[in-house]
């Protein structure tokens, strides 16, 4: 083979692994997986990312665009500003794409909100952000 096939061999597969649509082996079926974020809805008071009206059990990670990644774009905004403000991304853009600096506030807040600081948003991450606003000592519950 060529150096130029293997060179396009490589882009292609760090493309489709950059675009998450791999599974990595051990990882289980993807129908196990918990599913991600596509929409909003109301949970506890609170619009929050939702895989469906039936549930809030859902996950982000960079790479996603949905619904669910504008909402909480706009949460990490509304309720968390002097956060994002302290790394230099205040305010995010919400545009629904879960990019490099939606990863960097996500993990600043779940710092500030005592979870797991891995920029993935999920089940442990949105109880924490349903229950804690550190800019104004109240809980944030945002509703639209």
């Amino acid at each position: 083979m060529s150096k130029r096939v293997v060179r396009r061999a490589v882009a292609a597969v760090l493309l489709v692994v950059a675009s998450g649509s791999v599974q990595l082996v051990g990882s289980g079926p993807a129908s196990a997986a918990t599913p991600t974020c596509v929409k909003s809805v109301t949970y506890q008071g609170a619009l929050v990312p939702a895989a469906s009206t039936n549930s809030v059990d859902c996950n982000m990670v960079r790479g996603n665009v949905s619904d669910g990644v504008a909402r909480l774009q706009d949460t990490m905004n509304d309720c968390y500003p002097g956060t994002l403000r302290a790394v230099g991304v205040y305010p995010l853009i919400v545009d629904g794409n879960f990019g490099g600096n939606t990863q960097k506030a996500l993990i600043e807040v779940q710092k500030v909100a005592r979870t797991s600081a891995d920029g993935v948003y999920g089940p442990n991450t949105r109880k924490a952000m349903l229950h804690v606003d550190p800019d104004y000592g109240d809980p944030c519950r945002r509703v639209s």
